[in-house]
């Protein structure tokens, strides 16, 4: 009987620890650049700020380009266009 005690008890440790209030969301955003790399970096940094701003750790392996153009006016200076999303696990609370 100790060891289905013991089992419970660590179940119910485990459901309250933090990782079990953990919540993934997805981050979206977008950023220009002088070319695809340029624009991919940039908001690919902008979604990892995004995160850790709110305390998350972002999931750099979820990244991915949703939509990317680019201009057709050459007196833009940041002629590439990049939108893109990534998960990002946030805490609870």
């Amino acid at each position: 009987m100790g060891k289905l005690h013991a089992i419970a008890f660590a179940g119910c440790l485990l459901s309250v620890s933090p990782l079990a209030f953990a919540e993934i969301v997805n981050l979206t955003n977008s950023a220009d650049g002088a070319d695809r790399e340029a624009g991919t970096a940039a908001v690919k940094e902008k979604l990892e700020e995004a995160c850790t701003e709110r305390g998350g750790t972002p999931d750099a392996d979820s990244f991915e380009v949703v939509f990317d153009r680019t201009s057709e006016n050459p007196d833009v200076p940041k002629p590439y266009y990049v939108d893109a999303k990534m998960k990002c696990d946030l805490p609870e609370g």
